[in-house]
């Protein structure tokens, strides 16, 4: 195996395991507060969706969210400024599907040198650092989802999961197969 592929399994194992927190959440807890002081699971979501856009407009110059929108799920926003979750949580979820769906093929296609290239001008460091990073960003803040829904009595998922690229696979097909089913519960 070699760094791309490492990295890209990384990020995929992230990715699965911040979709798996979400499966099976009651749609009434989507906007409710564990605490005070702690953020929403859906600004959360929408926090991890920023993250992966930025990431895509690296290559792409593209960028799913407005600059509204962005600003809303950025870092360091205050807690009482967020009295709603922003975009609908059903529109968070198909973006960030978007998004990774463009940003895994984009990877994919990638000769193994430019992961240790800086991708974009704006960028800080090398894509090889800039996936980690975004890995270890995503499966924190899966941590706080999961966490969160305990709080909440609402406990599904555990992590880590899908370390192997066939339960990866699999799960994704399960997660889609219940998103599709239950999205209506959450407009």
């Amino acid at each position: 195996m070699d760094i791309k592929d490492e990295l890209l399994s990384f990020l995929e194992i992230a990715e699965i395991n911040f979709l798996m927190s979400i499966k099976e959440l009651k749609p009434e807890l989507v906007t409710r507060k564990a605490v005070e002081n702690v953020n929403a699971i859906a600004w959360i979501v929408g926090h991890c969706v920023l993250n992966f856009d930025r990431c895509l407009s690296m290559f792409t110059n593209e960028q799913l969210l407005t600059k509204d929108e962005s600003e809303f799920y950025i870092y360091g926003l205050k807690k009482d400024s967020v009295k709603d979750c922003g975009l609908p949580f059903v529109k968070l979820i198909d973006i960030h599907l978007e998004l990774t769906s463009k940003l895994f093929e984009i990877f994919e296609k990638l000769d193994v040198k430019k992961f240790d290239d800086i991708p974009h001008e704006q960028a800080k460091g090398k894509l090889s650092a800039i996936i980690k990073s975004m890995s270890l960003h995503i499966m924190g803040h899966t941590g706080q989802i999961v966490q969160i829904r305990r709080m909440l009595d609402n406990p599904f998922w555990y992590f880590v999961g899908g370390v192997h690229k066939e339960d990866r696979q699999k799960l994704r097909k399960e997660w889609i197969a219940w998103w599709e089913e239950n999205k209506t519960y959450f407009t």
